[in-house]
């Protein structure tokens, strides 16, 4: 896998091309601003990577520095989803991260009722954190500890 920074319009192609079933389809929910936010996410003092297998975007990560932390909000293709590939995807995110930024922990929020991307992300070393919305958990990974 390889890290590219992501230009306007593979977000664009991201956003408007991957349709997620299931628990996920909120992600295109009109009434969910969650297209629209992942559209300005570069934009905000963050970075937004594509990730390629070959010549393929597979996945994308953004990533937020706060303080010593980096926040990640990474999604891999709908195709690519439920196929065991998932772990080595937060893997290769984690490895980036560390090389390229350097953080102390590494976090990500996800939906409490997310069960497969927690067990996916505890697999890789993250831990759960107590969040005061209980809809939501934060996972944390520590390179420092």
């Amino acid at each position: 896998m390889r890290f590219v920074a992501m230009t306007e319009d593979q977000a664009k192609w991201i956003a408007y091309q991957w349709q997620y079933k299931g628990a996920y389809s909120f992600f295109h929910d009109e009434k969910n601003s969650r297209t629209t936010s992942f559209l300005e996410f570069g934009k905000k003092n963050t970075w937004q990577y594509a990730v390629y297998r070959e010549n393929e975007i597979i996945g994308f990560i953004g990533v937020k520095r706060i303080n010593g932390m980096i926040e990640i909000a990474p999604g891999l293709n709908p195709e690519e989803t439920g196929k065991g590939k998932g772990r080595a995807f937060v893997q290769k995110c984690v490895d980036f991260l560390k090389a390229e930024t350097n953080p102390e922990k590494i976090c990500v929020l996800m939906g409490a009722d997310n069960t497969k991307a927690k067990h996916v992300f505890e697999e890789v070393g993250f831990e759960e954190k107590s969040e005061e919305d209980s809809s939501m958990i934060r996972m944390i990974y520590s390179l420092n500890d």
